[in-house]
């Protein structure tokens, strides 16, 4: 093993003074990642095991020739309030292998059924002639365990009936409703991107500060550049491993309550969201890789310039350039609009959510200079003075905060009413999934902000209570410049989030009553209690580390 190994792993285990907190915070908030990561494959998978299941029954342009079946779905039916797939289906190859979740193809006058109606099955049965039906379906042909499904054997379908031609009842055929949902869900995935990336480079950074001065002293006492990033990476790849490990731990102790989410017509088999190996694979290496990345970004100065981080000399400030950046998603949402092309909308609204995470740094140093030149009291001109001098580290405490803010003000505009429509139900429920995960993240976001922006600020803290100023007005001044870019910031990006997706629909708002302006004020409310959690729990971490 290497010094550098070594002594990087004696960092993890004996991090020094403020150092428990910050590793501590870092290990929550990569567990987050982790945890997040881990339920979007699954459920994105899951949504394609379900898929497989019944995609035959969305089969349709086969070749009456070759065909092994035909049939009619009518998904119009009741039984007791709940929506009913009825499939009238005629077996033209008898000898094929079964559909899936059935012992046989159905002969005419045979009834197979979920286990749902089954339970219901005495009002059914003058209806079909039959004391008890033909056969249950299994899990093997059902998309969820709630499923209310019929599949009733006919001799004929008729041609005003519509038939559709089945190829094979395996063909790997998406069913419509599935496919609608992994679409929302590749959507749901690019806007909640951002604020996990958020998230993971807060937990890189919780304690940058601190190991830009130790780090920086070891450049000064020979240590090369290669060997202090080689260092810095061994400790943030053990803390990331460590957070991907509580996560897929965490997952999987969820995964009987994730089950139970009624999306796509009922809750879920508990297999067709149980992490596969690879899944396990891709979260171990993908989280700890992202750490270190994030981690070594944000030491560049300490390997080009040690002197630079003993002096306090600050980053190359941001320039209004980036304001350019706001202008190309919006452009791709309004080129593309509601054509169902898929990948270029994600495109734009990915390069939307990234010009939010570009440009905050250069907003909250505009907000900052305005504060310090209208201050009239200490409080204030401190506070202005921090998102000036470092408005990077000012903004990345509340960059998953303030990303969501564009999240809620884009989903505000897409939340059409109608019980009857499955579409629509599944719309809500992934709208409340992913505001659930957005403010989950920004929770854990938030929570490693408050303890990596007290100890970024203990330096100049300390120095400040050494020069007389009281420790109640430094810790007010940490309150508002943590408050400020949320409300300077993060409120103008909610309205531009809303913008983005009024861009996309064409200018409507397809959400019907008061439901969007719920979410925005619910957006505004909870983000600043977030920031006043955060403020309170890190103040007792700056007065500590600020103390000697």
């Amino acid at each position: 093993m290497s010094p550098m190994t070594d002594l990087g792993l004696r960092f993890v285990r004996r991090p020094g003074p403020g150092g428990r907190a910050a590793n501590l915070a870092a290990f929550g908030a990569t567990a987050v990642v982790a945890l997040l990561v881990t339920f979007l494959i699954a459920g994105s998978l899951g949504l394609a095991h379900r898929s497989d299941r019944i995609g035959w029954r969305s089969a349709d342009k086969a070749d009456p020739a070759t065909a092994v079946g035909m049939l009619n779905v009518n998904d119009n039916e009741r039984v007791d309030g709940h929506r009913t797939t009825v499939i009238e289906l005629v077996a033209l190859k008898p000898s094929e292998p079964a559909p899936p979740g059935l012992d046989h193809a159905p002969k005419p006058g045979e009834v197979y059924v979920s286990p749902e109606i089954a339970k219901r099955w005495p009002s059914f049965g003058k209806q079909y002639g039959l004391d008890k039906p033909t056969g249950i379906i299994s899990s093997k042909g059902l998309s969820s365990p709630e499923e209310y499904v019929i599949i009733r054997g006919v001799e004929k379908i008729a041609a005003d009936g519509q038939p559709q031609y089945v190829s094979s009842w395996h063909d790997n055929v998406w069913d419509s409703r599935m496919l609608g949902l992994l679409i929302a869900v590749a959507f749901g995935i690019t806007l909640v991107l951002f604020p996990i990336l958020s998230l993971v480079g807060q937990a890189a950074g919780v304690a940058a500060k601190r190991r830009e001065h130790r780090l920086a002293a070891l450049r000064l006492a020979g240590a090369t550049r290669t060997q202090v990033l080689w260092l810095s990476a061994v400790e943030q790849a053990v803390l990331g491993l460590a957070g991907a490990v509580a996560g897929l731990i965490g997952y999987t102790a969820l995964s009987p309550l994730i089950a139970q989410i009624p999306l796509g017509g009922g809750r879920w088999y508990l297999g067709d969201i149980t992490v596969q190996w690879w899944t396990v694979l891709v979260v171990l290496v993908a989280v700890p890789i992202l750490s270190v990345m994030s981690a070594l970004i944000g030491l560049g100065r300490v390997s080009i310039t040690p002197l630079g981080v003993v002096r306090g000399q600050t980053r190359k400030r941001v320039t209004w350039l980036r304001v350019g950046l706001l202008v190309i998603g919006p452009a791709i949402l309004g080129y593309y609009g509601l054509r169902g092309a898929v990948l270029p909308l994600l495109f734009g609204v990915g390069f939307a959510a990234l010009a939010v995470r570009v440009i905050g740094p250069w907003a909250v140093q505009l907000v900052g200079k305005a504060m310090a030149n209208s201050a009239n009291k200490p409080v204030t001109l401190l506070a202005g003075r921090r998102l000036v001098d470092d408005p990077k580290g000012a903004f990345r405490p509340v960059a998953a905060l303030v990303l969501s803010g564009f999240v809620t003000g884009f989903i505000s505009v897409f939340m059409p009413s109608g019980d009857d429509n499955p579409t629509f139900q599944d719309l809500r429920i992934g709208v409340a999934l992913l505001l659930s995960l957005v403010f989950l993240t920004v929770a854990a976001s938030t929570a490693a902000g408050a303890v990596g922006t007290a100890l970024d600020q203990a330096a100049p803290a300390r120095a400040l209570r050494r020069s007389g100023v009281p420790l109640q007005v430094i810790e007010r001044a940490a309150r508002l410049a943590a408050v400020v870019p949320v409300l300077g910031v993060g409120l103008p990006v909610v309205g531009f989030g809303a913008f983005c997706g009024l861009v996309l629909s064409g200018g409507r708002v397809i959400t019907q009553g008061s439901t969007g302006l719920f979410m925005l004020l619910g957006q505004v409310v909870v983000g600043l209690v977030l920031v006043a959690v955060a403020g309170a729990a890190g103040a007792p971490v700056l007065r500590k580390a600020s103390a000697n």
